[in-house]
């Protein structure tokens, strides 16, 4: 309806409203700090959340995105001619952090895919009000912006609800730290494997434009036609098989691939839970938000 009427509510608006209801409705495990920030650095919803028990836990670096009245979103978005998804993972990496994407969706999107279809949860039945919010890797954005084949709609799809990070069908076998970081890491291993596809993909695509401007023009069809999609096609065996990123994203992978617990909190995160004044780690930083998960 505020697209309808014009003013549309931004993502530092939703971020704060929603992020403060979570304080509201559980006080006694949320903590919140918010941080002022230069009108330079203002350039979309950056926040960390911090999920914890005791002193050990993790954190995602959240960039959120509101989505357009026609359903996209404003991915490619720069900062001083650098792509933002791009200054999300390196301050995620400084901030020891993993980064996402949350976005803000309205009701012209319903998933139509049956891995995404509404489900229920063991606190209720699903609803396509859960898809208001919904959570993706930044990795799978990056490969959205990389490979126009696939694009917002593609990381739109990918993105689940966020509750579902904290709630989950399956019989709890571990603490709810370790689930709750389990689902994450998941998600971040998704989004490694979706980007090493698109930068696979558009290599290939690549290759094939090469070769076909060495043969003097393009590629006819069957049928005598050149056939564009036949030039971009992605062979299966690279949305199959797992492919190793490349540069920061490559060492994300490695380290994640390690076996260890979960690490001891940063400084900063353990003075915020002690009510110590903390700086933020770059000026981008909008909030941190801190949940107990301890059982």
């Amino acid at each position: 309806m505020d697209h309808v009427h014009g003013s549309p509510a931004s993502e530092e608006e939703f971020t704060k409203k929603n992020l403060r209801r979570f304080r509201r409705s559980h006080e006694n495990r949320v903590q919140i700090r918010e941080f002022h920030r230069s009108e330079e650095a203002q350039n979309g919803a950056d926040w960390e959340w911090w999920f914890h028990s005791g002193t050990r836990g993790f954190g995602m670096r959240v960039q959120a995105k509101r989505m357009k009245r026609g359903g996209s979103y404003q991915l490619k978005y720069t900062v001083q001619g650098r792509l933002q998804s791009e200054l999300l993972v390196e301050d995620a990496q400084a901030s020891g952090c993993l980064p996402a994407y949350v976005f803000y969706n309205h009701r012209n999107w319903t998933p139509y895919s049956p891995g995404h279809a509404i489900f229920d949860c063991p606190h209720g039945f699903g609803e396509q009000a859960h898809y208001g919010c919904t959570i993706v890797s930044a990795h799978t954005v990056r490969a959205a912006i990389l490979d126009r084949t696939l694009g917002p709609r593609f990381a739109r799809q990918q993105s689940m609800p966020w509750h579902t990070i904290l709630c989950d069908e399956s019989d709890r076998t571990q603490d709810d730290l370790g689930d709750t970081h389990a689902v994450v890491n998941f998600m971040h291993r998704t989004g490694l494997n979706h980007l090493a596809w698109a930068e696979a993909s558009v290599a290939l695509r690549a290759e094939r434009s090469e070769l076909d401007a060495g043969k003097g023009g393009k590629r006819p069809s069957a049928s005598g036609d050149y056939d564009e999609a036949s030039a971009v096609d992605t062979p299966a065996a690279l949305v199959d098989s797992p492919a190793s990123p490349s540069g920061i994203s490559r060492r994300l992978a490695l380290r994640d691939a390690n076996d260890q617990p979960l690490p001891e909190l940063p400084e900063r995160v353990v003075a915020m839970i002690a009510g110590r004044d903390v700086q933020p780690p770059d000026p981008r930083l909008m909030m941190s938000v801190v949940i107990d998960l301890a059982t």
